[in-house]
């Protein structure tokens, strides 16, 4: 008989759409050896092979696309399950639980908490942060109702709406051969060192950039890795580097004394994103969305809002 549990489905998940067994196990909390130990368990329990390991990192195979279709369905429901009965209980139906970047403005969450619906006059808002590649996981799990995300890629079960077009600022010193020009493209970045953001902070923004890098036949030089815009700004000790940030963020290193351009790429784009799943018929979720989008055309907030190296 199998005896498999909501968080083993959970793991095979993880794996998916991490794709590293390094990155799926960091995600769930537990060490490598253990994770591998399970999934190994689970195929041999359902007798199916949901993944073929190679150098490369680890890829689903066909049987594993049909298991997790079903797998995620069942995580969704076995959490809402668990969501709606504590509604119940506690009589607390009118709650929202919002996801946003770790690094957002506050004024975007202050804008977050002030939106009132007449017919949920009692609704509370509750904030998770995160990572945007994190939030839309969560997103999907059902774990959390919406999400401010930055230039999501493409998921079938996510519906978003774009909120805010903004472009990269490249950072460098006032010395910097770059620092006569008042925009840049790729392919004149491309000629000095970064200092650009590490993958784990959007690993598709990160993987999108050095793509269209090798679409134009170059290849990136990236001396430093950051986390943080900050770190960023004090690698840049010569004249040669250049550092990848917001606009938000650059205004902030211009008082630092560093020079900042922009960069003109139409493949390249920082987007905010409100997102929601495509199944979600909540009537509290639509009309909050309605509520917001209205409200932040009113008061906008700062042109950059949610890449998560802030």
């Amino acid at each position: 008989m199998l005896s498999l549990k909501i968080h083993d489905l959970e793991l095979v998940v993880a794996l998916h759409e991490a794709g590293s067994v390094t990155e799926a196990a960091k995600r769930v909390g537990i060490s490598e050896p253990a994770f591998c130990k399970r999934i190994q368990l689970i195929e041999r329990l359902i007798n199916v092979r949901l993944f073929e390991r190679g150098h490369d990192g680890v890829k689903t195979t066909d049987a594993g696309f049909a298991f997790i279709a079903y797998a995620t369905e069942i995580i969704h429901a076995y959490h809402r399950a668990i969501h709606e009965a504590q509604e119940a209980t506690h009589g607390e139906h009118s709650k929202l639980c919002i996801g946003v970047s770790a690094f957002m403005p506050p004024e975007l969450i202050e804008l977050l908490r002030s939106i009132e619906l007449p017919l949920y006059r009692d609704l509370a808002i509750e904030i998770d942060t995160e990572y945007s590649a994190e939030l839309l996981t969560q997103l999907q799990r059902g774990h959390i109702d919406l999400a401010l995300v930055t230039s999501p890629p493409e998921i079938a079960a996510i519906t978003t709406l774009c909120l805010v077009r903004n472009s990269f600022r490249i950072v460098f010193r006032e010395g910097h051969p770059l620092a006569a020009k008042q925009s840049a493209t790729l392919a004149e970045v491309v000629k000095y060192p970064w200092a650009f953001f590490n993958r784990s902070i959007h690993p598709y923004l990160h993987d999108l950039i050095l793509e269209q890098v090798a679409s134009e036949q170059k290849q990136a030089t990236i001396i430093h890795h950051v986390s943080h815009a900050e770190q960023a700004a004090a690698l840049l000790t010569d004249d040669a580097l250049v550092a990848w940030l917001t606009p938000t963020e650059a205004m902030r290193a211009a008082d630092h004394g560093l020079a900042n351009l922009l960069l003109l790429d139409e493949h390249i784009r920082l987007e905010t994103h409100l997102a929601t799943r495509a199944d979600n018929k909540s009537r509290l979720v639509s009309e909050y969305v309605r509520r917001f989008v209205k409200q932040m055309n009113l008061h906008r907030p700062p042109e950059q809002l949610s890449l998560p190296i802030m």
